[in-house]
């Protein structure tokens, strides 16, 4: 009996250990993602305004 309740104690620790692992490795992951998104979203945007025309006063289009 006892060997069963230290049986069940093991499987649990192992699942327990493997869910943190993945949780950890899923939460990294996205976190590394998000800021390269950003920085391509930031740099396409750096881009859009070096391309968009200003008027006479250095006012873009949407300023007016």
């Amino acid at each position: 009996m006892l060997l069963l309740t230290i049986y069940g104690s093991l499987k649990m620790a192992i699942r327990l250990v493997i869910y943190l692992v993945l949780g950890g490795l899923v939460i990294f992951m996205r976190y590394r993602h998000r800021k390269k998104t950003r920085k391509r979203i930031d740099k396409g945007t750096e881009r859009l305004m070096a391309k968009t025309p200003k008027d006479e006063n250095g006012k873009y289009p949407w300023e007016k």
